[in-house]
């Protein structure tokens, strides 16, 4: 007999006078609250949303008219702030949205999908039209939620729309592949990489494989591809360069899935005498600005950010003439060569 899953809270009709008890107030005052009503002051609203989305409720009906009678809003979901490449994102696709007379509400998940999750449902109670997401990889009934609501999902730092409306990015596979190749044609042969957590984490994933597995396709051995993962810090870079400078034989060159981890990694050569790229090259991920103040200064992978922001609120407003999904625009990455990559050492 198969086993019984726990009841996603999906499974239950939840009603309003749901909420109203989670949220520990009268039917009416939840009601106006998940209206918009300006009776309803801003500490008992924001608690009814909370509860709303704590349970589960949708109020479809609601959001439609609160979408109909507003000017439109649109949701965004992002991973962090502590970045500046979600910053410039987000810059893009507000400045984009200004001028179509759309406002902008920003939430963030710390990778957490659970969470994620809740916060897609809060926005579709604010009335949201669409909601833009990073990357491929979240809880399925984020999607759903987000679909069955009549709210339009547009994903971001991926090419690849899977079951949203739309995707704007880039080939995050290819992109390692092009660090790997750079690498190569300078004679490296023993490899190291600091990639950003991989869990619910589907661009730090590929570019890992996109790195790796070129490494591998042109021959160098697997002990010779020496890959850890760590948060997006400069501390968990400078450790993880530490570690990787502890194997034997070291790696002559290291890519880092981000330029924060790099910075750490660089911070570290510098402590302990290790010359940065005349006994290991490092290459970063982003071109933040911080690539330009480090030295030496950043070999990096430019992300277009900022057009990747434009272009998703330009997918957004066609998706207002046209209700047509599976859009997709792909954006190109650079490799930016600077003064932190060179020969391999003899």
């Amino acid at each position: 007999m198969p086993s019984q899953k726990p009841d996603h809270p999906r499974a239950k009709v939840i009603k309003l006078k749901d909420v109203a008890l989670r949220a520990g107030c009268s039917l009416a005052t939840a009601s106006r609250a998940l209206n918009n009503n300006p009776t309803v002051g801003q500490s008992e609203r924001d608690r009814v949303l909370a509860a709303a989305a704590q349970l589960g409720y949708v109020p479809n009906n609601s959001a439609r008219t609160l979408r109909s009678q507003t000017k439109h809003l649109v949701g965004v979901i992002i991973p962090t702030l502590d970045h500046a490449i979600y910053a410039k994102m987000v810059d893009g696709l507000q400045d984009r949205l200004a001028q179509a007379g759309t406002s902008v509400i920003i939430n963030t998940s710390s990778y957490d999908l659970d969470r994620e999750l809740n916060q897609a449902r809060l926005l579709i109670a604010r009335g949201v039209e669409s909601v833009v997401l990073v990357g491929l990889e979240h809880d399925p009934h984020t999607l759903e939620t987000l679909a069955s609501a009549g709210v339009s999902q547009i994903l971001t730092y991926t090419g690849n729309a899977g079951q949203a409306s739309g995707a704007v990015g880039f080939d995050n596979y290819a992109s390692g592949a092009s660090a790997a190749k750079y690498l190569l044609e300078l004679n490296h042969r023993r490899f190291g990489m600091i990639a950003g957590l991989t869990r619910h984490n589907d661009r730090a994933r590929l570019r890992r494989d996109g790195f790796v597995e070129t490494a591998l396709a042109a021959g160098v051995s697997r002990d010779d591809v020496v890959v850890l993962e760590a948060p997006y810090s400069i501390e968990a870079g400078g450790a993880s360069m530490r570690s990787l400078m502890e194997t034997y034989p070291r790696p002559t060159a290291v890519f880092c899935g981000s330029d924060i981890l790099a910075v750490g990694a660089v911070k570290h050569c510098r402590a302990v005498g290790i010359e940065v790229p005349g006994a290991v090259s490092i290459i970063g991920f982003d071109n933040l600005e911080i690539a330009h103040v480090v030295e030496p200064e950043l070999t990096t992978i430019d992300v277009p950010a900022r057009e990747m922001g434009q272009m998703a609120a330009e997918s957004i407003i066609e998706l207002r003439q046209s209700r047509q999904t599976g859009l997709s625009k792909k954006l190109q990455t650079r490799l930016l060569i600077r003064q932190s990559t060179g020969p391999a050492p003899s």
